[in-house]
């Protein structure tokens, strides 16, 4: 009974294996289709869209995510099963993101259903600024501006999106005035430019790649200059009179240039040039003769040309200069009948007749004129009469080299006879 029981249990066991072993399996259902071979590339070459695009066996609904490799998302595009398996986004969007995680390249993620699959990576990133080497200003107005290209580190060398070639650089200007950019040229490969400005305004460059250009370098900053001056309007000759005066802005010292012309019709010429600081100025003045003045500052520029100060004049102011004159005996006391020499002293040394004259108690009478030669004159006064006599003398308007010397009166001066 007992073996029967056993021989019967494992006959059973062993139909039961043969049975499970021989059932045929239930087919399992199919994976879904996994994106593959994202690629990205330049719609064109205006370089202003970007297309991502990939491939999958079944058509599936999409979601393509910008992001930093190994850091965050930045946007998502959602796309539908009957869509095609690309997108376009704009260059500008990407490139926004290239400065959130600096160091990492940007990569596109497409995912359908529960896979996904990655772009190559690459960098969006415009240009650094350039950077100025020099600006130089010619004796005629023109400006030349150099610089160096930007420099840079490409995290992914020759990613898909990778353009070789050259950077362009757009340059403008910005007037004071207005506040507004202004282009001059279009785009050009050059490093320098030459322009011509006369105002106040700021001079910027932008270099582009196929990101565009996003970061503006203000070459030269033009300032206008502001001058004051006050000329005297009389001056006696080789005194100490002096022109005075103000410039702005006053940061940088500045070459200051007194100027004079002999009429309104004559040229301008120089006096006398100073290096100004401070903001103030001064000129002596006393040696001049009558003119007209003017003070200037030329153009001026600092820190290689990236700052410059305009060029600045005041109002031309007429100033007349006196003949300084000096009369004196040439004895203090004489005798009664003696001579005494009453000496003229002119400056500048003119050559011209003075009036001798002599106060009688009322009035200057004449006495007679006197020669100057080299600014130098002796009039002969004898007297028999004891006592004190004032005398001056008078010298009349003259010129010398050319520049007009108004008239003037000596100091008075006594004969004393005893």
């Amino acid at each position: 009974m007992g073996n029967t029981l056993r021989t019967a249990i494992a006959a059973a066991l062993t139909a039961a294996l043969v049975t499970t072993l021989t059932t045929p399996a239930t087919p399992a259902a199919a994976a879904e289709t996994a994106p593959t071979n994202v690629r990205i590339a330049w719609k064109d070459s205006t370089y202003q869209r970007v297309v991502v695009s990939w491939d999958e066996t079944e058509p599936v609904a999409n979601l393509v995510t910008l992001r930093t490799r190994g850091d965050r998302n930045y946007f998502s595009v959602t796309t539908t099963a009957d869509q095609p398996n690309a997108i376009e986004v704009e260059a500008a969007r990407i490139r926004d993101y290239s400065w959130y995680s600096p160091g990492k390249p940007l990569e596109f993620v497409v995912a359908g259903g529960p896979s996904s699959a990655v772009s190559p990576g690459f960098d969006a990133f415009a240009p650094n600024q350039a950077h100025l080497i020099a600006a130089t200003r010619s004796a005629a107005g023109a400006t030349t501006v150099r610089w160096q290209p930007p420099t840079g580190t490409d995290l992914t060398p020759n990613d898909p999106l990778d353009r070789n070639l050259p950077l362009t650089y757009q340059v403008s200007y910005i007037p004071a005035s207005t506040g507004r950019q202004v282009p001059i040229g279009g785009r050009t490969t050059a490093t320098q430019v030459t322009y011509t400005l006369r105002s106040e305004y700021k001079l910027q460059v932008v270099a582009h790649n196929e990101w565009g250009g996003q970061f503006p370098t203000t070459m030269v900053t033009a300032n206008a200059t502001r001058i004051t001056a006050h000329v005297p309007s009389w001056a006696v000759y080789d005194s100490d009179s002096v022109v005075t005066g103000t410039y702005t802005p006053a940061d940088q010292q500045r070459q200051v240039v007194l100027q004079a012309r002999n009429s309104s019709t004559s040229p301008w010429y120089t006096v006398r040039s100073i290096t100004a600081r401070g903001g103030r100025f001064e000129f002596p003045l006393g040696t001049g003769g009558s003119r007209q003045y003017r003070v200037t500052a030329p153009t001026s520029q600092y820190y290689n040309g990236a700052l410059v100060y305009n060029a600045a004049s005041t109002a031309p102011a007429a100033s007349t200069t006196q003949l300084r004159v000096l009369g004196a005996f040439w004895y203090t006391q004489i005798l009664a009948g003696w001579t005494n020499e009453a000496r003229l002293y002119v400056a500048p040394k003119v050559n011209t007749t003075a009036t001798l004259q002599r106060w009688n108690g009322k009035t200057w009478t004449t006495v007679g004129p006197v020669k100057v030669k080299n600014g130098y004159g002796v009039g002969y006064i004898r007297t028999t009469a004891k006592g004190r006599t004032a005398y001056r003398y008078y010298v009349p308007a003259t010129t010398y080299a050319g520049v007009y010397f108004a008239a003037a009166y000596t100091q008075n001066f006594v004969n004393v006879v005893v």
